[in-house]
């Protein structure tokens, strides 16, 4: 009786995510009468009703292939960067013995707890300061490297044994070489799982970039759906064909790397 009642309960809750992404999806290729009609209908009324100019008309005609290309330009770049950048950190964190260490990664962990809009202000006088505003610098440099990354990076990196980079210190290798060759291939499940996270978080980022960038050719997907929708016109047909469209790359990285993300977060611990 009791695994009944969490089996149904889970269902609901399974439910509860699902169905608006099931509509979503299925209102993307309806024209918009059919959308707005009362009451609340699932599927098309016909094949012949089906829209597939809802997807092809935005990306040709609202620049929402610009904005597409801006989401996977800067999300790429920004995932690649905190990749690299914090596994360094996480290395330095866990592997080297120096004046300040352990303090330093407490304060990292302090930043974990300050929601990022508490400094987004701070970052954006940074931001125009240096002259970066109104360019992919100011949307890329500032979230390179993230708190959490250095943090996921150097719980990881202690489960390695210290072995390694022993052996490999007495094979002459330097440093940086026994970082490249050693300690980052075997990091690959915890840079898949950094990769995921990283990236659907820059995807699907609004904020920083609707307040680092007014100039349209830099807008992000995101940023292009709400402003998408006008004061005098509503058109859902384009908005639900556009938000398939920009969950389309997070479905399929998460497809790509899922093995590496369970992976990673089971081998990650509290070690240290």
């Amino acid at each position: 009786m009791g695994r009944l009642v969490i089996f149904v309960a889970a269902t609901m809750l399974a439910a509860a995510f699902v169905l608006p992404m099931l509509y979503t999806v299925l209102s993307s290729f309806k024209p918009l009468e059919e959308i707005t009609k009362v009451p609340l209908q699932w599927l098309p009324e016909s094949l012949a009703s089906l829209r597939f100019g809802n997807f092809t008309e935005p990306l040709a005609r609202a620049n929402f292939a610009r904005y597409l290309a801006n989401s996977m330009f800067v999300s790429g770049t920004v995932t690649i960067s905190s990749v690299i950048f914090c596994t360094m950190a996480g290395y330095s964190l866990s592997k080297f013995t120096y004046f300040g260490r352990d303090a330093f990664f407490m304060v990292i962990l302090i930043t974990l707890m300050i929601p990022l809009e508490v400094i987004f202000i701070p970052m954006l006088i940074i931001v125009r300061e240096l002259g970066m505003n109104n360019s992919y610098w100011g949307l890329i440099v500032p979230v390179m490297i993230t708190p959490f990354g250095v943090f996921w990076m150097r719980q990881f990196i202690m489960t390695i044994p210290d072995d390694y980079a022993e052996a490999a210190r007495i094979d002459g290798l330097n440093e940086f070489q026994i970082f490249w060759r050693i300690i980052f291939p075997m990091c690959v499940p915890g840079l898949g799982a950094l990769a995921i996270f990283t990236f659907m978080s820059n995807w699907n980022s609004l904020i920083w970039p609707l307040i680092v960038a007014t100039r349209q050719d830099l807008w992000t997907i995101p940023v292009g759906l709400v402003a998408f929708e006008s004061e005098f016109a509503r058109p859902l047909n384009y908005i639900f064909a556009m938000s398939v469209v920009a969950v389309l790359p997070t479905v399929v990285l998460f497809a790509f790397l899922r093995r590496r993300l369970l992976s990673g977060i089971a081998m990650v611990g509290i070690k240290g």
